[in-house]
């Protein structure tokens, strides 16, 4: 008792002293020494733990801990102290294993089944962490646990680079689900795992899966695309399938998204005008997302009246689509035309997504087209904040900076567009101030 008592006033007394790191030094001999004396003390160890993590000694705090969690197993508090040392220490196993002894105990605990999962992960127990996983979802059966496998395969497949295991995760996620439009998206995920792990068969089987559960998405098609594109005498090969298959259709938008993906743009553009004069023949109205990539075909194409009218059509389909909304709404908007329909089509579409960046950008354009700029000014800048990596809202908040005045702002935000986007009329605008960003010479 009286070294603890010893090491305590040490530390107390730490700051006033000159040399802090020896006076810490000594506290924790003194810990040390007394727990030596009463190793079961749990005041004591929990000082010393204490000592050695505020000093980064993390291994050193673990060890003194599993020591003692040897003889009492069942210090939830102090098991957790040693969870947290295992962690800060990089032994994840050890960890996961404090931590699936505390689960057992606390099952409810939300928060720490989710650490649990990434200890498992982080030490290689993949099993383990889709089985928690499993059960966090079979016990919650909520909206955040029916997530979590999903942020764990966005995890894998963008920041570690592990499709096979982003694979796992959305094997779980898709059986999950019963909606169709996530479902779809989700296999439509999983295939692009699948590609990246070379696997383009399996691939084309999970597009065509997900194109089945979800026509209005196509995503899946354009995916389809790419890899046709990258088969020998691909067009041609689709055009006979087209020809002799039942779903020719299918095939048909699938020869489009080939086209487009072999950057031949005249060609897709042709076969999906061919597409739509078919459908309306029969009297059968396309799904949402055939407008949508069509449109934006045409729009890319600089054919704007054709896709104005494209959009017309599409809304008097798809009479409650905010994309569609938003999409003419902004065709409008580019064209400086029907300013005051394409506002009230904007609000229409922010109405239904409150927080789109697309969406606020849309708004913010129409009304700087309106001359409106300071009105403007508060949907742009909002539309960066929720996006900041979409060069045309970065270039559109630079513009109406600009136009108030903001010059110093509105030239650091087309330089983040340029940087992203080498656009020429955004590098005349950085000319024009003197601002265009250097081209790095050949070392």
């Amino acid at each position: 008792m009286a070294l603890y008592t010893k090491g305590l006033l040490l530390e107390s007394t730490s700051s006033e002293k000159g040399d802090t790191n020896a006076v810490k030094e000594a506290a924790m001999l003194a810990f040390r020494q007394a727990l030596a004396l009463d190793p079961d003390n749990r005041r004591t160890l929990a000082a010393l733990a204490s000592n050695l993590t505020d000093r980064n000694r993390f291994a050193e705090a673990q060890a003194a801990l599993e020591d003692y969690l040897l003889r009492h197993p069942a210090d939830a508090e102090l098991r957790f102290e040693a969870a947290r040392a295992a962690d800060a220490a990089d032994h994840p196993a050890d960890a996961a294993r404090h931590c699936a002894v505390l689960l057992n105990a606390n099952p409810e605990n939300r928060e720490l089944a989710q650490a649990l999962v990434r200890l498992y992960f982080q030490s290689g127990q993949s099993d383990a962490a889709l089985a928690t996983i499993r059960s966090l979802f079979d016990r919650f059966h909520d909206t955040e646990s029916a997530a979590l496998p999903v942020r764990w395969a966005l995890h894998f497949f963008r920041a570690e680079k592990r499709p096979d295991l982003a694979l796992n995760c959305l094997d779980m996620a898709i059986s999950q689900r019963t909606n169709a439009v996530e479902r779809a998206a989700l296999i439509t995920f999983a295939a692009d795992n699948q590609i990246a792990l070379g696997q383009t068969n399996a691939a084309f089987a999970s597009l065509q899966r997900a194109y089945a559960e979800n026509p209005s998405s196509m995503a899946p098609l354009l995916r389809m695309g790419v890899l046709w594109a990258q088969r020998p005498d691909a067009t041609n090969r689709l055009v006979a399938l087209a020809r002799r298959t039942p779903n020719a259709e299918e095939n048909q938008l699938v020869l489009a998204a080939t086209f487009q993906a072999l950057k031949n743009d005249d060609a897709a553009t042709s076969t999906l005008r061919d597409y739509y004069a078919r459908r309306l023949r029969a009297s059968l109205f396309p799904e949402e997302g055939f407008y949508l990539w069509y449109g934006g075909l045409l729009d890319s194409m600089k054919l704007s009246e054709e896709a104005e009218r494209l959009f017309l059509d599409a809304l008097a389909v798809h009479p409650f689509s905010h994309e569609v909304k938003n999409y003419l709404a902004y065709t409008w908007a580019e064209r400086g035309v029907r300013l005051d329909e394409a506002n009230r089509l904007a609000n229409d579409a922010l109405q239904a997504e409150p927080e789109n960046a697309a969406y606020l950008d849309t708004k913010g354009w129409i009304l700087f087209k309106k001359a409106r700029i300071f009105d403007a000014l508060q949907f742009l800048l909002r539309a960066a904040e929720y996006d900041k990596e979409e060069p045309v809202i970065l270039d559109h908040a630079g513009d109406a900076l600009a136009a108030a005045g903001r010059e110093a702002e509105a030239i650091a935000f087309w330089t983040r567009s340029y940087a992203l986007d080498t656009q020429a009329a955004v590098a005349d605008k950085l000319r024009k101030r003197d601002a265009l960003p250097k081209a790095k010479s050949a070392p």
